[in-house]
């Protein structure tokens, strides 16, 4: 639906996020290493090369998890990809790096377009800040750095 929506109303959607296919590579080389490619699914990007990701748990579940460029910023963002489209739609540049829990510091980075799809296509109201989609995806999720840890460790061990 948001490769649709981008392909009727173009860039940007919100912020600096863009879409970015998954080319079997961009993983590889943030961990040096293919231990994660059965993990981890790129959709999206941050200016800074940062990565959006559909994390597959152990369990069957995929939150949406942002992995910084510099691997920092490890975190679960979203517990689905409606509420990844609905935390983009709040307006922020850098979802990775801003505070989350104080509403976005640049209006210039909301689109208003996007934003009214957003409600009218999921029925849902868009919130004046991250904190309570980041905060549940968090609270309800495994723990990502963890998980990069335990990769990272089996191939430096």
């Amino acid at each position: 639906m948001l490769c649709e929506w981008t392909e009727r109303n173009g860039y940007p959607i919100s912020g600096y996020f863009e879409l970015r296919a998954d080319d079997g590579e961009a993983i590889y080389w943030w961990f040096r290493s293919h231990a994660a490619d059965d993990r981890l699914a790129q959709f999206g990007a941050g200016a800074d090369g940062s990565l959006y990701c559909i994390w597959r748990q152990e369990d069957g579940r995929e939150p949406i998890v942002h992995m910084g460029s510099e691997g920092d910023a490890l975190k679960v963002v979203a517990g689905s990809m409606k509420e990844f489209i609905t935390l983009l739609a709040v307006g922020y540049g850098e979802i990775g790096f801003e505070d989350l829990s104080a509403p976005p510091g640049e209006a210039k980075d909301a689109n208003p377009n996007f934003q009214c799809w957003v409600e009218e296509t999921f029925g849902v109201t868009i919130p004046t800040t991250g904190q309570g989609i980041v905060g549940r995806a968090t609270r309800d999720h495994d723990d990502f750095e963890a998980f990069v840890s335990s990769i990272t460790a089996n191939e430096e061990g």
